[in-house]
């Protein structure tokens, strides 16, 4: 935009500012407007970032979990033999599994995914079927809902 229609532009807006007729203020309905913004949102108020504070604390105590379950399964020099892992059907990398307890949490709304590494010896206790790795690790996608916690989990297709 050139200066001059710049210009041009802010004359006309303060020319429409002056010739505008304001209504005078009803303090009734401003202070009824007032408390029903307040009260919307005090309904709605969440501390600021809580979400992703949320999403990554469920993350770590995931891999916090996952880890320690590893670390105990794959002990060297453990007496006894490790108990049968539950039956699970195997999944095709695209198929999401309902994260454990899911069911009861609240409505999802919206949430995001996460990718992360996941120990094979976990997948049976999220009812996913291992595949074959070398590391001992698998990617996986874990969807988080709106409140921050996991909603379903899924073998990452480039495992």
């Amino acid at each position: 935009m050139s200066d001059s229609a710049h210009d041009d532009l802010a004359s006309a807006l303060r020319r429409l500012a002056q010739s505008a007729e304001v209504p005078p203020l009803d303090p009734v309905r401003e202070r009824a407007l007032l408390e029903a913004f307040d009260k919307s949102q005090m309904e709605q108020r969440t501390p600021a970032g809580s979400g992703v504070w949320r999403a990554a604390a469920a993350a770590a105590a995931l891999a916090v979990a996952a880890t320690m379950a590893w670390a105990i399964v794959s002990r060297p020099g453990r007496p006894g033999r490790p108990p049968a892992p539950p039956a699970v059907a195997p999944l095709t990398t695209t198929e999401f599994v309902v994260w454990p307890g899911a069911a009861e949490l609240p409505t999802f709304e919206s949430g995001h995914l996460m990718r992360m590494e996941v120990p094979v010896s976990a997948l049976r206790s999220l009812g996913l079927s291992p595949p074959p790795s070398p590391v001992g690790v698998v990617q996986a996608d874990v969807l988080v809902g709106q409140d921050g916690l996991p909603r379903a989990v899924r073998l990452s297709p480039d495992f």
